[in-house]
C-alpha cells in the first residue's frame, strides 16, 4: 500500500505549471537573422508558461486600454528601436482589455517561439497568451 501512496505524494507536492522565469537576456542573447536556427535555450521555451520581465508598449497609438501590447526587453530602457528578438507580443484573454503600465512589469503565460511572417516579412518570433500582467 505504501508504494501506491508514495508517488501519489510526489505528484501533490510537485508544482504543475509552475512558469519558469525567463529574461531578454535568454530571448535577446544572439544576433537574429531571418531564417536562421533558433538557439536551443530559446526554442525549447516553445508552448512553455514563462514569465518575463520588460516594459508594456502598444502595438498602436492611442490612449484606450489594449487587449493586445509589446512588451519590450528592459535592458534597453524603453530608447531606440528594439531588435525583433527583444519583442514579446502579448495577447490577453479574450474580453479582457488592460491600460498600459509604466515601468518595468512581469508577464506570465504560454510562449510561443517561432518566426511569424506577413506577406513574406518575418514579424514577430516571440508571441505570448498573457495570463498576468504584475
Amino acid at each position: 500500500m505504501l508504494r501506491f501512496v508514495l508517488p501519489l505524494l510526489l505528484l501533490a507536492t510537485t508544482p504543475v505549471d509552475e512558469p519558469k522565469s525567463v529574461g531578454f537576456a535568454t530571448l535577446a542573447g544572439f544576433d537574429y537573422t531571418e531564417g536562421m536556427t533558433l538557439p536551443k535555450d530559446v526554442t525549447e521555451l516553445d508552448e512553455k508558461m514563462v514569465s518575463i520581465r520588460g516594459f508594456m508598449q502598444r502595438e498602436v497609438p492611442g490612449g484606450d486600454p489594449v487587449n493586445a501590447f509589446m512588451l519590450v526587453n528592459d535592458g534597453c530602457g524603453c530608447n531606440g528601436t528594439p531588435k525583433l528578438n527583444e519583442i514579446v507580443f502579448c495577447t490577453l484573454p479574450d474580453g479582457v482589455t488592460m491600460d498600459i503600465k509604466t515601468g518595468v512589469v512581469t508577464v506570465t503565460g504560454k510562449l510561443y517561439v517561432g518566426e511569424v511572417k506577413e506577406e513574406g516579412v518575418v514579424t514577430m518570433i516571440y508571441q505570448m497568451d498573457a495570463d498576468t500582467v504584475n
